[in-house]
């Protein structure tokens, strides 16, 4: 372990520490009084699913304006862009970035159907997993609403502040490879949904190893991106099209009961 500081981390940049800080804030907040956002937003937002995708814009947004507050409050001396992610390492360049993203795709799915075949090997069932549980609950256009935010929005803020803000915040601590282990083990872990156990009932692999174990390899797949462009133009491209992937391989599930 070393003290590691560059251009955006530890004690030359308050901005990357305000920005960890008011974003975990704004989490802690989120889930604080998110039951009570929820009451507020039900009459403006009538309907489960348009509530959830009310609460998943705001989870998201309160992320963009944390930085955005961050990066208006420190360090004049950085433009916004730099402050955001959107200017790129000199001679980067983003030709071999469609190569990188096929090989990410291949690796990362090759590694969910490999442990669904190993599970079933080994005599357990997967169950359906929990997201094409929800999906099946969505009405068409609903299911568009929630696409949308998954494509779109939620790539933005994730890569915002796991590769720009909390992996260069680590950064400080650790070296490259170790900083990317620790942020990518926590990007797929916070994607796992959170529920009450049930007694006597068996481990639940399909929730707690089929989505994080890909999930790391993907995170593993942006990060290498951001570290070399120092930009998070080349990882959201990345996460948004392996989120375009997955909401297209739900559709098929869900309404052509493809992969059933």
């Amino acid at each position: 372990m070393r003290l590691n500081y560059d251009t955006f981390t530890g004690r030359r940049s308050a901005f990357v520490c305000v920005a960890a800080c008011l974003i975990l804030l704004s989490w802690v907040a989120f889930a604080v009084f998110s039951r009570q956002l929820a009451e507020l937003l039900a009459p403006v937002l009538p309907g489960q699913t348009r509530l959830t995708a009310g609460l998943l814009l705001i989870q998201n947004g309160l992320v963009v304006v944390s930085i955005l507050i961050a990066g208006l409050l420190t360090e004049r001396k950085y433009t916004m862009k730099e402050k955001f992610g959107l200017t790129f390492e000199k001679g980067y360049s983003m030709q071999f970035l469609l190569p990188i993203f096929i090989l990410a795709m291949v690796v990362t799915f090759g590694a969910q159907i490999g442990l669904n075949a190993l599970l079933k090997h080994v005599g357990h069932e997967p169950k359906e997993q929990s997201m094409v549980e929800f999906f099946r609950t969505l009405k068409p256009l609903a299911f568009v609403g929630f696409s949308m935010i998954t494509v779109i929005v939620a790539p933005i803020a994730e890569e915002l502040a796991f590769r720009h803000i909390f992996y260069r915040f680590v950064r400080v601590f650790l070296y490259k490879k170790e900083a990317a282990v620790v942020i990518s083990l926590v990007f797929a872990l916070i994607h796992v949904p959170i529920a009450k156990p049930v007694e006597g009932a068996p481990f639940p692999w399909e929730i707690f190893v089929i989505p994080v174990v890909p999930l790391f390899i993907l995170a593993l797949f942006l990060q290498r991106e951001y570290e070399h462009s120092h930009s998070i133009i080349p990882s959201v491209l990345m996460h948004a099209g392996f989120n375009l992937i997955s909401v297209i391989l739900l559709a098929l599930q869900v309404y052509c009961g493809v992969g059933d």
